[in-house]
């Protein structure tokens, strides 16, 4: 009996802490799975009760790289204005400018950098952005990268892989003369790494 009664206090106390939260706890809580979903009216009403913008999902996700995921610049840009981090990484090692790039928005990709995302921010194994975009084949994505700092000749870190080289093994024609015109090097080696017996023909997959 005594058991009972404590459990039963138990969840009395918890459901009046609950109640005792204000708003902005929730909304705090399923802003990212709004932005997941796609629902701006939502979103909005979730800002105005003062969510916090960068909370991340369990695996880290945020809202913010839901919208570059989705390709939606305006969004990205409602969320930045809010105060969204756009550096802010997924438990991958993602983050929305990398999510951007690999789709080839230059749309989003420009939205972001606009925000304060950094053109040659590192990504695992010392990628960087402009190589997912050259891989995308989307010139314009290429070139908002460009124009805004970033490396053409920078390789990663396990096979010295670079931009040219992403672009060259897609077969991305445009993408190769932009990457040139920027001072891309074309005698840039990379280094041979084998994986179950044999040479990957490039360090990204």
């Amino acid at each position: 009996m005594r058991s009972l009664v404590l459990k039963t206090l138990t969840a009395a106390m918890l459901w009046s802490m609950l109640w005792a939260m204000p708003d902005a706890a929730f909304a705090q809580a399923v802003i990212a799975d709004a932005a997941a979903a796609g629902n701006k009216a939502e979103i909005e009403r979730l800002l105005k009760s003062g969510a916090d913008v960068n909370v991340q999902q369990a695996d880290g996700a945020t809202a913010l790289q839901w919208a570059a995921y989705r390709g939606d610049a305006r969004l990205a840009e409602v969320l930045l204005k809010a105060g969204a981090k756009p550096g802010l990484a997924n438990h991958n090692g993602a983050t929305p400018l990398w999510l951007a790039a690999a789709r080839g928005d230059a749309a989003v990709i420009q939205a972001l950098l606009r925000g304060g995302a950094e053109a040659n921010e590192q990504l695992p194994l010392g990628r960087r952005p402009l190589m997912l975009a050259a891989r995308s084949g989307n010139v314009d994505a290429v070139r908002a990268l460009i124009q805004h700092g970033a490396d053409v000749n920078a390789s990663e870190t396990e096979r010295g892989t670079t931009a040219l080289m992403q672009a060259a093994d897609q077969g991305h024609a445009d993408v190769l003369k932009e990457l040139i015109q920027h001072g891309a090097k074309v005698a840039a080696v990379s280094k041979p790494v084998l994986r179950d017996g044999r040479s990957a023909a490039l360090g990204m997959k």
